[in-house]
């Protein structure tokens, strides 16, 4: 015979024991909580941002699927060549951070024409502003006779500082049209500096420090140097410094929720500019052209090929003199920075692009997947 359900719990009851005595069944003890197990996809995990002080995230390179020994091996060969530090950040997270001859943390020098990549950043919240057009001529803003040039002045731009193709040579004397050669021009390149104190009616640290640096805990000085009789500024700071600034181009100008740059900005700071070299940006190099066009005389041809052959395309990177790198891959989430003195393997090499970011990039593909 079938047994109802309401027969079915008397006779549970009436087994537990009757209201005349007997034991009751306690019920059961609450379950422990339980430790969450851990993340297995890295790409689930968020971007993270620095703290102001103290301790940054880490993240092991086994995490990321990479070859640590490889990796170690690379960063070992970095330390062979006048390097003083290296860090490697995945998302905000420390892969490896490394430092030579004495150097730590905070220590900081200058990082020469790597500091051109965050001019190029602060004219672009100018822009952002309304303060400053890239097409108006620069003597909109520098007032006339900046130049030696009175046939062309009028006609070279503020975009035309920022790719380098002003057409100047470096006494600012007319050598051929505005717009039409790219040129590495650092006497032309520090009219910006004077662009940026005269529009905003501040010097340039003060401009920097309130725009840029402070939002994102960056530390770092503009210094006026005189670097092979060129007098201009030249931005000092330390690794992990370099490294915020990564961060926010990696970030498209976000910082921890807060937007610091545009981010049309930015994509257009890495849009090739000038018609002969598809490497360069608006003072940024960029990796994925089919030619480059190194610093030299206007009649150095453009060469075929990428600017560093190993390493991914999309690579985009903040180069000074002395092998000072920030580099910048978004593809692999990543930022890269090298600070220190002119490698031993680019002895002889031009200002910015080196021997030793392609003898680095061998090394790096053997650990990092891509």
């Amino acid at each position: 015979m079938r047994v109802g359900p309401i027969i079915a719990l008397l006779l549970v009851v009436s087994a537990c024991g009757s209201s005349g005595g007997g034991d009751v069944v306690a019920p059961p003890p609450p379950t422990a909580p339980t430790t969450p197990p851990p993340v297995t996809d890295v790409r689930s995990l968020p971007l993270v941002f620095p703290p102001s002080t103290g301790a940054w995230a880490s993240i092991a390179p086994a995490a990321l699927g990479w070859d640590s020994t490889a990796l170690n091996a690379a960063l070992e060969w970095a330390g062979t060549q006048q390097t003083t530090a290296m860090l490697i950040a995945w998302r905000g997270r420390v892969v490896a951070e490394r430092y030579w001859r004495g150097w730590t943390p905070e220590t900081d020098s200058i990082i020469a024409s790597a500091g051109k990549s965050v001019l190029a950043t602060l004219v672009g919240q100018l822009q952002a502003e309304g303060r400053v057009s890239l097409d108006a001529p620069a003597s909109q803003y520098l007032g006339p006779g900046w130049s030696r040039s009175p046939s062309t002045e009028a006609r070279i731009t503020v975009r035309h500082l920022l790719q380098m193709t002003s057409g100047l040579n470096d006494s600012l004397q007319a050598v051929v049209a505005p717009g039409t050669r790219f040129y590495y021009n650092n006497p032309a390149y520090y009219q910006l500096f004077a662009l940026v104190t005269r529009v905003t009616g501040q010097d340039i640290n003060t401009a920097t420090r309130t725009r840029l640096l402070a939002p994102i805990g960056m530390g770092g000085t503009w210094r006026f140097n005189v670097d092979t009789g060129e007098p201009g500024f030249i931005l000092s700071c330390t690794a992990r410094d370099m490294a915020r600034f990564g961060l926010l181009m990696l970030t498209r100008g976000r910082w921890n929720g807060t937007p610091v740059v545009d981010s049309t900005w930015i994509t257009q700071m890495w849009r090739p500019g000038p018609p002969d070299n598809g490497a360069y940006g608006l003072l940024w190099w960029l990796n994925g052209s089919s030619g480059v066009r190194v610093p030299g005389p206007y009649w150095f041809p453009t060469q075929p090929g990428m600017l560093v052959p190993s390493a991914p395309r999309d690579l985009v990177a903040a180069l000074g003199r002395g092998d000072k790198k920030i580099y910048v891959i978004p593809s692999l989430d990543l930022v890269m920075v090298r600070h220190g003195a002119e490698a031993d393997v680019s002895a002889g090499n031009p200002l910015a692009v080196s021997t030793f970011d392609e003898q680095l990039w061998q090394r790096l593909r053997r650990a990092i997947p891509y």
